[in-house]
């Protein structure tokens, strides 16, 4: 029997009011770190603890905490899966028990438990236009009419899903499943339904599936900080990929989840802006933790954190999480500087191998970022996605983001105003194209981009010419990717952008309707 307590250390932090998150009228926040120990030899058990975040109203009188059972431990023996059941008491008496579990390796589950007096009966709901115009994300259609039955769907799927600790939710486990996916986007299809609407349904579909996401064993804790794992402490360590220094201990156990960057959502970001929970604030950390460390420590240049080593999806979705971390770390927070210098040596890397390269054979004149695994092609959709990114990026202010995104949109906005000079629009939303020549040199004209790769088409007039691909009449592909990418680079005041998305939307009407089911992508100019 393990046991812990942890009322005696909040009467210690209050006492020394150490360990308080929120300060404030209405409540007090205490995040108390306790030990589970064998009742019996009072011995710590190596690889369990418990974090509580305590929230006091009312001088005490009504208690929220959100209790997190971890089991992370970066560099701790004999890592595995554990299997337990749990009991919470308060004064003796059961507030909350937990049936038989098998918590994962590298993973962490949380409960909200409210004693005291009755509990608040409020819901915050936010202003969204001024939560959208604060650019914390990318601007949402609000003028979409959501109707109710999405959204009973949208319960129905969540109730017939697994939300115990550890289960999936609504997330796709084996994470390199290819296709359209729910939780695929500049943010998950959950949360654009919660951002557009504020229903309490789309709500709780956000939160289940942040919550699912802590079950994934990608949450490597620091004994030695008490932070998620950071390069620049541990140079060499490497999660995933490459040999690391020091030797990460090999788990035991199997866990329903492969996780991977190319595929992956964004889990705690939203959920933190929503809530402040301190819960999503480290989820959003260990997932741009994660992505750091799981690149090689060669490709990443050990403490420098670069991501550059993967395919270009998986570098955006990375550098997403970076970013979002960088974010909403609070000022005086230990890992504020290491998220805001690893986001900051990433965009450098970008701008002096892209836009700033001295070698100008080695930069594409469109702005064109190639696939890594075949270096005559670019795929159109993943420089979308990128371009996504560092319109967030830019328009936070980053002067490198910005340098970064007035060069990509040479290339994924420039194929959509090049008609003049020889590119079809309607070729736009491609697949995979040839950027260069049968000796690796960069294309210098749409015209020869064009007739390249769509030598069907060769010599035809663009006017009426039918779009072929992307799925233009779908809201999940990328046709769709790309017009949310043109209205984001239109807010961030990229020039000809506004003009290519107004074109474009004219040139893919079907899409409106689907938006009002799946608005993962019903991003619109500010």
């Amino acid at each position: 029997t393990l046991v812990a307590k942890p009322q005696d250390l909040l009467k210690q932090q209050i006492a020394q009011g150490s360990g308080r998150r929120l300060n404030g009228s209405v409540a007090t926040e205490y995040t108390v770190v306790a030990p589970f120990k064998d009742s019996a030899s009072n011995a710590e058990h190596p690889h369990l603890s418990a974090r509580l975040h305590t929230r006091l109203y009312d001088g005490g009188a009504s208690i929220r905490t959100d209790m997190v059972l971890e089991n992370n431990w970066t560099f701790k023996a004999n890592p595995g899966n554990l299997t337990y059941e749990l009991t919470v008491r308060r004064n003796g008496q059961i507030v909350h028990t937990q049936p038989r579990i098998t918590h994962n390796y590298q993973a962490r589950w949380h409960k909200v438990l409210w004693t005291g007096a009755t509990l608040p009966q409020y819901r915050v709901r936010h202003h969204m236009p001024y939560f959208l115009a604060s650019k914390a994300t990318w601007n949402y259609d609000l003028s979409l009419r959501i109707p109710d039955s999405v959204l009973a769907d949208e319960a129905r799927v969540l109730a017939s899903s697994n939300t115990a600790p550890m289960g999936p939710a609504m997330l796709v486990p084996y994470f390199p499943t290819t296709g359209g996916r729910s939780e695929i986007g500049p943010q998950p299809r959950w949360t654009a339904l919660y951002l557009i609407t504020q229903d309490d349904r789309a709500r709780a579909s956000m939160l289940a599936n942040a919550d699912a996401a802590a079950g994934v064993p990608v949450h490597y804790r620091d004994e030695g900080s008490g932070q998620p794992l950071d390069v620049e402490r541990n140079p060499n360590v490497a999660v995933r990929f490459g040999s690391s220094t020091p030797k990460l201990p090999t788990p035991t156990g199997t866990t329903i989840y492969t996780p991977d960057t190319a595929h992956q959502a964004s889990f705690g970001y939203m959920p933190y802006l929503i809530t402040g929970d301190a819960f999503y604030l480290d989820e959003a950390m260990f997932w741009a933790s994660w992505n750091i460390a799981a690149v090689d420590p060669y490709y990443r240049e050990g403490a420098k954190g670069l991501i550059y080593g993967n395919e270009e999806r998986a570098q955006s979705w990375a550098l997403r999480s970076i970013d979002e971390a960088s974010r909403i770390v609070p000022d005086n927070h230990p890992m504020k500087s290491y998220f805001q210098t690893r986001l900051a040596n990433n965009l450098n890397w970008y701008v002096q191998n892209y836009p700033q390269n001295a070698n100008a054979a080695a930069r594409s004149p469109f702005g064109a970022i190639k696939s890594p695994w075949d270096t005559k092609k670019a795929g159109p959709w993943q420089n979308d996605f990128m371009t996504l990114v560092l319109t967030q990026i830019a328009e936070d202010g980053d002067p490198q983001g910005r340098t970064m995104l007035n060069w990509i949109t040479g290339f994924t906005v420039g194929r959509f105003l090049n008609e003049a000079n020889g590119f079809c629009m309607a070729k736009a939303p491609g697949y995979w194209w040839d950027v260069t020549d049968a000796s690796n040199q960069f294309f210098s004209s749409w015209k020869t981009l064009f007739d390249t790769n769509y030598a069907g088409s060769k010599g035809a007039s663009c006017a009426g010419m039918a779009i072929t691909e992307g799925s233009p009449d779908r809201v999940d592909d990328y046709a769709a990717y790309a017009r949310a990418m043109l209205a984001a680079t239109s807010s961030a005041g990229i020039t000809g952008a506004s003009g290519a998305y107004s074109k474009w939307k004219s040139m893919t009407p079907k899409m409106d309707a689907g938006y009002v089911n799946d608005p993962t992508w019903a991003i619109v100019p500010r």
